[in-house]
């Protein structure tokens, strides 16, 4: 019976070693995937921490290109406003210019029928001048 006993044992043994020799296989392999896993990871993190550095500084340079962009646009647009203030005083100084011009063009035309006028009176004043000189007027002569 101690003999059966010892080959039971002796299966008992076996068995158990082989489960745990199992467990630990299986232990291991899952600790290689977990160690394959953690390389695949961190050769991950290094390639996105190489293409963040190179995207950060294109973007960074993007920035900085837009903020000269702006500032450009800005100057350009003060330059359009000015340039309109500037046609907006031309353009008053041509409605003044051209209210000027009316005016002196009326006065001229007032001043040429002011003389005509005059030049009329001068000539009929001189024709009665010489009606009383000859005694006779220019018609019956």
């Amino acid at each position: 019976m101690q003999t059966a006993l010892q080959v039971v044992a002796t299966i008992a043994i076996i068995v158990v070693a082989v489960g745990f020799i199992a467990l630990v296989r299986g232990v291991l392999g899952g600790l290689g995937k977990i160690v394959k896993t953690s390389e695949d990871a961190s050769h991950f993190l290094r390639i996105a921490e190489e293409e963040l550095a190179g995207t950060a500084s294109e973007v960074r340079s993007a920035v900085s290109d837009v903020d000269r962009l702006v500032l450009k646009a800005t100057e350009t647009v003060e330059r359009i406003d000015n340039v309109a203030e500037i046609g907006e005083r031309l353009m008053d100084g041509a409605f003044v210019a051209s209210s000027v011009a009316k005016t002196v063009k009326s006065s001229t035309a007032t001043l040429i029928s002011v003389y005509e006028g005059v030049k009329q009176g001068i000539r009929i004043l001189r024709g009665s001048q010489e009606t009383k000189k000859g005694g006779t007027s220019n018609e019956q002569k």
